[in-house]
């Protein structure tokens, strides 16, 4: 059986200080190590194998193998238990964040600020007709009940109380409309900026979401990376197995440096793509209206035997070319970027962590940042399409549409390519420079320059900031840990 914990530049739960001078563990990190170390090390060391000795390659009487290969059960369950529970707690501290990132990635920009729009339009006329009334009804005033059942339905506040004074105009989707433009539903949240402070706080200020909302889907991202850590490592060590590829030293790892690379790469796609339903789920529960009128998805288990059901089944939810192909293409580059830059770093641009520390310190910024810039895209784009059901079922009995707390795209996304090509085409701006130019259309067809305001609204500024939401904090966040690195670096070089 091959070594699963030899120092490995490829491998994640590997211990790389050796490799890395700048690195250290101790505290939490050392609690959330994979805990198939703690039964891996009462295995034989895979060294005692024939490969590494001079002598014969089939004869092992010469070898003391007098090793104890006994595993403590309760031992291994109890660190299993620990590190579930400790990994359950990380995961819930970061799911506000992962939620903000997704709503984000998510969000089609242009509808957003249609919406928003027309509930400035609504506003200033409201307030021009009622005077000094408040926008909510008293909760004393039969209109109050009013106000909550169009709140539920999906229609804005002005419409329930334009509803006392006549019938509300609906669209095909069932959505007030005032004259020509959509009214935001009500469930939705206004247009989100690009701060993840402010995206969570207006989630939880959303009177149909509250602060629960921010631990949607958390659950889900807990299962999903435990089982991920579990299979990958050993999916990994079985195709090394395969293909006679050895652990034993780092020499013979260097060595044997493509095929290594190759089960890298292979074992993080295949188990990404048999795990990917966990993520499609987690995406849709993470962006799902937490209303109970609109929320369609009650769990994780009930939410795939929905997806299942009203998809296709197992071979479109598998096989469909909207998820496998985004699928493989996310879990291939992000095992490459997560697990290979210290061998590319050392390797390949023959930086040394310990003749050259500062030198290694900032070729892995630049590693890092590459990494974001690609994945970020591509990360983006698959969110959004598993954000789209394809449904195949639609008339099945208790069906109910996927209502979402931010506008996704009208027209779904044929696939990686038309999602990238429609984003950098048409949520290019950002939210102000989208915002001033709505107004300024809106303001020339009040004038009756039609021509202008045809060209004004349009929609579309070509540009890259719809690829990259929340760019800016990961980028610091690089930064932030590239100083402590240079720091701690600093200090160990003072101690020697």
């Amino acid at each position: 059986m091959a070594d699963y914990s030899s120092s490995s530049a490829y491998r994640p739960y590997a211990d790389t200080t050796a490799n890395n001078s700048s690195s250290s563990s101790g505290g939490i990190y050392d609690e959330l190590k994979n805990p198939l170390d703690s039964l891996r090390a009462n295995l034989p060391p895979s060294g005692l194998r024939t490969t590494g000795y001079s002598g014969s390659s089939t004869d092992l009487s010469a070898l003391d193998l007098d090793y104890d290969v006994q595993v403590d059960t309760a031992q291994a369950a109890q660190e299993l238990g620990k590190f579930a529970a400790l990994r359950l707690l990380s995961t819930f501290m970061a799911s506000p964040f992962s939620i903000a990132q997704t709503l984000l990635q998510v969000q089609y920009l242009p509808l957003a600020v249609r919406y928003s729009s027309t509930a400035d339009q609504d506003k200033d006329k409201d307030m021009g007709e009622e005077g000094e009334e408040g926008g909510v009804p008293d909760a004393d005033d039969p209109a109050y009940y009013e106000y909550l059942r169009a709140r539920h339905s999906g229609a804005s506040a002005a419409a329930s109380r334009g509803g006392a004074r006549g019938r509300a105009t609906v669209d095909h989707a069932g959505y007030v409309v005032n004259g020509s433009q959509g009214a935001r539903p009500g469930y939705q949240l206004a247009a989100l900026p690009s701060a993840k402070l402010t995206v969570l706080r207006m989630l939880v200020s959303q009177p149909t979401e509250g602060a629960l909302s921010v631990f949607k889907g958390a659950f889900t991202q807990w299962t999903y990376s435990l089982l991920h850590l579990l299979l990958q490592p050993t999916l990994e060590g079985v195709m090394n197995e395969l293909l006679g590829v050895s652990f034993a030293s780092s020499a013979v790892y260097i060595d044997e440096a493509a095929p290594s690379a190759l089960t890298l790469v292979a074992s993080h796609a295949l188990v990404g793509w048999l795990l990917s339903p966990l993520e499609l789920l987690r995406t849709r529960l993470q962006i799902q209206s937490s209303s109970p009128v609109h929320r369609k998805y009650r769990g994780m288990l009930s939410g795939l035997r929905t997806v299942l059901h009203e998809e296709g089944g197992v071979r479109q939810l598998y096989f469909g070319a909207y998820h496998l192909v985004p699928t493989l293409v996310k879990h291939s580059l992000d095992a490459v970027f997560r697990n290979m830059g210290a061998f590319f770093i050392d390797r390949v641009c023959m930086v040394d962590s310990y003749e050259r520390p500062a030198a290694y310190s900032v070729a892995g910024l630049v590693w890092k940042t590459l990494a974001a810039l690609v994945m970020l895209p591509v990360d983006t784009v698959r969110a959004r399409l598993m954000a789209q059901p394809r449904y195949r079922n639609k008339g099945a009995v208790g069906f109910r549409e996927f209502r979402t707390c931010v506008p996704l795209a009208p027209v779904p996304y044929r696939g990686m390519a038309d999602c990238l090509w429609r984003m950098v085409a048409e949520e290019g701006e950002s939210l102000e420079k989208m915002r001033e130019r709505r107004r300024k259309a809106l303001r020339a067809a009040a004038d009756g320059d039609e021509e202008r305001a045809r060209a004004l609204g349009s929609v579309g500024r070509y540009g890259l900031r719809a690829l990259y939401p929340g760019i800016t904090l990961q980028l610091a966040a690089n930064v932030a840990i590239f100083v402590l690195g240079f720091i701690t670096t600093d200090e160990m070089a003072e101690g020697f």
